[in-house]
Order: C-alpha cells, then structure tokens, then sequence
C-alpha cells in the first residue's frame, strides 16, 4: 500500500512509493548490457524517465543537466564505435600495469535509444562565491550524478534496461561526442545512457553488508578496513574479481573481457 506525507508536513498529500517498493526497485536496477535489437521504446516512455530526471536535487537549484536523445541507428553505432576505440588503449594500460584485462565491451550497441546527459557549468554562478571557489565542480558533478541515477531508476520502473557508460566523459570520447551532436561549449558530456529492453536479467553484483557501513556518532575504528582487506573486496566484488561471478557468468552478464599478458 503507497504511503502518504503525515498533514503536518506541510507537503502534497500524494501517493508514494512505500520504502519497501523503493528498496525493490534500487535491488533490481541493473547494468544491462544486452538489449533486445528489433524492439522500440516509445518517445513517451522517454519523456517519462527525463521528466522523473529533472526533479534531482541540485546545489543550489541550478538544475545543470541537459538531455541529448538519439535515435539514429548510424549516430548509435557510430558511439559505440567511439567507446570501442577508446577500449584499446584501456586495455593497454591495464595490460601494462596489472597483466590482465577484465573489462566490458560494446553491449549496449543494440539499444534502441541513447541518452547523453549533459551539463552546463555557468550554473556555478547558483552558488554563493566561497561555495563555488571551494567546490563548485563537486556540486555540479554530483547534481549531474543525481540525474542520472533517477534517469536508471525511472528506467527500471518502466521495466526497461539502462547501462552506465561512464566513458562518454572521458576526454576522448566525450569530444567526439560533442563534435557529432553539435553540442557548444560551454557544455560539457558527464553520461552516456543506453535504453532499451533486456535480452536478460543478470544477476546483481554483489553488496557490503549493511552493519558494516554505518556508523553511530562517531566513526568505529573497529570497522575500518586495511589495505588487505580492501585487496580482498577489490577481488571479491568489484570488476577486478569479475564482480564476484564465474567468468561465464561474467561474460553473460557484464559482457566482461578477458585477457592475459603474452608471455615474454
């Protein structure tokens, strides 16, 4: 049953998801990275997840997110072409420095929408001066973050499939996307999100326990973690541990790849 704001509260008294329906939805937000090829999602559907969008919270209400949606399959292949390329030289460093290569390709090719999340930096000028001076990059990234992640969450409620394609800011990648969508400057690329319906479900990645993230009043230095643990985390959860699969499991799911070193 959704829950309502209490009348004291002085807010709208609307419907609301109850915290279990919202603990569901984040529970069921995936990384998708198989989109089914032949099936559309109505313009509808995408004004929906922007409008839910556009209600993230933001330093001082500046609002700094715009939304570039594409559709045309050859611009779609053409960014995903863009994001394989940039792969390469990714996969070089990580040969070089780690030996190995865990990494995720270009699943999200087959999406039938791209949303570009971008950003405009004159909002800054929302701040006061000290706010802006000390950390106005930090409240313009982390609005532009919030967007996004309403933008997943939207998405999941719709029953679509989203990917979070980090490396459209990267400064390669996010130029070229710029160039291609005539996006001006000042205007800057934070996000590129794929939309469309799942192949599949994957199964989720794997959490840190409850407990042992919080805190009462002051932070436990019984629960802070030392660099072998971490090491133990980093290979047990995360891409570094193929987000605690098999590596079946991990190519089906995360459309992970695999390399090694040739050895000398």
């Amino acid at each position: 049953m959704a829950s309502t704001a209490p009348p004291e509260s002085g807010l709208e008294s609307a419907a609301h998801p109850t915290i279990e329906q919202l603990t569901a939805l984040a529970r069921d937000r995936r990384s998708i990275r198989g989109f089914q090829r032949d099936r559309d999602v109505p313009d509808a559907l995408i004004r929906q997840i922007i409008e839910v969008a556009r209600w993230a919270p933001s330093g001082g209400n500046g609002q700094p997110w715009e939304f570039v949606v594409v559709r045309d399959a050859a611009m779609r292949q053409g960014i995903a072409d863009l994001f394989m390329k940039q792969q390469e030289e990714k996969k070089e460093m990580e040969l070089a420095i780690r030996g190995t290569i865990r990494m995720t390709g270009a699943g999200f090719r087959d999406a039938p929408v791209h949303i570009v999340v971008v950003g405009d930096p004159r909002v800054n000028e929302s701040y006061p001066v000290r706010t802006r001076e000390d950390k106005g990059e930090r409240h313009f990234i982390t609005g532009l973050a919030n967007a996004t992640l309403l933008l997943h969450l939207a998405a999941t409620s719709l029953g679509l499939a989203s990917q979070y394609v980090s490396d459209a800011g990267s400064p390669y990648m996010a130029t070229m996307i710029r160039a291609r969508l005539g996006i001006p400057d000042p205007l800057r690329v934070y996000e590129l999100i794929p939309i469309g319906w799942p192949l599949r479900q994957p199964q989720p990645t794997p959490r840190r326990a409850l407990d042992e993230l919080i805190h009462q009043e002051r932070y436990d230095l019984d629960k802070q973690r030392d660099w072998g643990t971490i090491q133990e985390f980093l290979h047990a959860q995360t891409r570094r541990g193929a987000y605690g699969k098999s590596k079946r499991q991990a190519v089906a799911d995360q459309g992970m790849i695999f390399e090694k070193r040739p050895a000398e």
